[in-house]
């Protein structure tokens, strides 16, 4: 085994030590809470969405480090050691546009289905069980591949860092994490999220400081971009302008970018625990909080790529530098080796910390989300539909804790085939973005139908996956793990699971609009906190074709009581919501429009190489 910078028992110290000490600290804060708060975890409605009451400052966090993963810190560094300057730069796009234009479908989450837990119960209600299982399919195969990302990621740094045994490691990291996930639910995963976001930018701010002011072989932003132009003469890029890593201008960067884009945007509709913040957080303050969390997200994975990406291409000009494999890149350890590099010792153990503290917050909100899933889309939905709080808190746990155990079970399974954090990313989109249109339409098209929902959700991934391992043997002449991750298969893979996703529900529905009505929505059932018994509206099971239990005649007379008792109680402002709707709408467009087109195609951006 090569030496590592870190002896071993560093690794283990950090995975188990620190993770547990962390776990201790969540456990009492969540025993404060409990005992001195209105809030106590024993109950489904604060342990699975806090209570719907969570602030901005607190959702802003926690959708930065949730959305922090290992990925995003080693991956936009792999893209821009590889790309040039383009790789992180749309890596962070391709976050910030996803979790952006969910501020919009959030106002919507909040106006049309307040009561909702989880996506799949809106689709229960709106198209049956046909829907509710074609989109929890959706939910659990992307919080599956998500979790397996995160921790492929860090135990392959862990390894490298400290000779760990990776699967060692896969096993271990999620188990600190589960302990306080499983005593302090969804509150605890934010208050996670924030400590560890302040911890993670503060590592950060270190690495960047130390590349570009500190650092006596980089130092300057000048030093930089004269190795960078060495660089570029030793092994220019395929298909960038003059060969550079300092431009825009870049064929495989702008194929990137659309599987960026389109990844972000499976992801984020696909994974309950967006869903989850959505609904946990203060109606008057979703849009704005999930806005400022893409804005504010956008500069992490910027600051990796341009400082840890950038860095590692420039060292690599110096002959003393580590050789990096095409294994080493893909796994993500170009920008691990740039600050052992720089900082030593100390760098190694600060790259070690900035991975664990993404890791175990972003595998949190997965554990949460997936326990969400099981126990209100599976337990109680098919199996105990009166089940009271209590037991919806307590299944959550069990599932927790089947989580922990699957999640490492299934990232070993995929080490064994040799299957990494950077393939599973390019798979990703492949794998979720058929359910990009027919989940947003969910929330804020009344015409989407049962067919179109299913068709496009689990129909574009059918086509999806027949789209990608028809290219790999198309354009490679054979499939295999390689041949799979290649970029035009994954593009044309990619590229079907969005556009059948789309093709699929927006035309069907054309076809036979649904005209759904938005209270059946607005009156979904809720965990009664007291009783055995459920409140609230009663379910849809057939798309709405069903009467209320209720008749006919007595919920017309209803009618106007039951809206205001519904806007009382769940402190709605449907005006404000619209209006939050529009704005966010606007705003969105025109981020996109100054991100995606504005800055990248602009004449320096598209040119920022000396010719001369």
């Amino acid at each position: 085994m090569a030496e590592t910078p870190l002896p071993q028992g560093v690794g283990y110290g950090i995975v188990l030590g620190l993770g547990f000490f962390f776990a201790l600290v969540m456990n009492v804060i969540t025993w404060v809470q409990a005992r001195f708060s209105r809030y106590s975890p024993s109950s489904a409605a604060e342990f699975t969405a806090a209570s719907r009451s969570l602030k901005t400052g607190i959702v802003v966090a926690g959708i930065v480090s949730s959305w922090t993963w290992s990925l995003t810190l080693l991956q936009s560094a792999t893209q821009s050691y590889t790309l040039g300057v383009s790789g992180g730069y749309w890596y962070a796009v391709g976050g910030t546009l996803q979790i952006a234009i969910f501020s919009v479908i959030a106002s919507k989450v909040k106006s049309n289905a307040n009561r909702a837990t989880t996506f799949p119960e809106v689709a229960y209600v709106r198209f049956g069980t046909a829907g509710h299982l074609a989109f929890l399919w959706c939910g659990l195969v992307c919080n599956t591949i998500v979790s397996a990302c995160i921790l492929l990621g860090g135990s392959t740094v862990v390894s490298a860092l400290t000779g760990m045994n990776d699967y060692a490691a896969l096993f271990l990291i999620p188990v600190g994490v589960a302990v306080y996930v499983a005593t302090g639910g969804l509150r605890a995963t934010f208050i996670s999220d924030a400590t560890h976001t302040f911890f993670l930018l503060g590592i950060l701010l270190c690495f960047v400081f130390t590349v570009y002011t500190r650092s006596d072989t980089v130092g300057s932003p000048t030093r930089l971009y004269h190795l960078l132009e060495r660089a570029a003469e030793l092994a220019p890029v395929d298909g960038n302008y003059h060969g550079s890593y300092l431009t825009f201008r870049s064929r495989q960067g702008a194929i990137y970018a659309v599987q960026s884009i389109i990844t972000g945007f499976g992801l984020v509709n696909c994974d309950q625990g967006y869903w989850s913040r959505a609904i946990a957080s203060n109606p008057a303050t979703t849009a704005k909080a999930y806005f400022l969390g893409g804005v504010a997200w956008f500069s992490v994975p910027f600051a990796c790529g341009t400082t840890l990406g950038l860095g590692a291409r420039a060292l690599s000009t110096l002959p003393d530098f580590p050789t990096l494999s095409a294994s080493d890149v893909s796994a993500g350890l170009a920008g691990v080796q740039t600050v052992s590099y720089l900082m030593g010792k100390a760098g190694a153990v600060l790259a070690l910390l900035l991975v664990f503290l993404s890791v175990t917050s972003a595998l949190s909100a997965e554990m949460i989300a997936v326990s969400t899933l099981l126990s209100f889309d599976v337990y109680r939905q098919y199996f105990k539909p009166n089940a009271a709080s209590k037991e919806i808190v307590a299944v959550s746990r069990y599932c927790i804790a089947f989580w922990a155990v699957f999640s490492g079970g299934i990232s070993s399974v995929f080490k064994a085939v040799g299957i990494n954090m950077g393939w599973l990313f390019y798979f990703l989109g492949v794998a979720t973005a058929s359910g990009v249109f027919p989940i947003a339409l969910t929330f804020t098209w009344r015409d989407l139908s049962k067919a179109g929902a299913v068709a496009g959700s689990v129909g574009g991934m059918a086509i999806a996956l027949i789209v990608w391992l028809a290219s790999a043997k198309a354009i490679s002449g054979e499939i295999t793990v390689d041949t799979l991750s290649g970029q035009w298969v994954s593009f044309a893979g990619n590229v079907a699971a969005i556009g059948a996703g789309g093709v699929l529900s927006i035309g069907l529905s054309l076809w036979k609009p649904a005209r759904f009505d938005w209270e059946k929505t607005r009156r979904m059932r809720v965990v009664s906190e007291k009783t055995e018994t459920l409140e609230g509206g009663t379910e849809e099971s057939d798309g709405g074709k069903e009467d209320d239990v209720v008749d006919e005649k007595k919920a017309s007379l209803d009618r106007d009581e039951e809206d205001q008792s519904i806007q009382t109680a769940d402190g709605l402002d449907f005006r404000s919501l619209d209006r939050a709707f529009r704005f966010y709408g606007w705003l969105f467009a025109l981020l996109a429009a100054v991100i995606t087109f504005v800055c990248p195609f602009s004449p320096l951006s598209c040119s920022c190489v000396n010719t001369s």
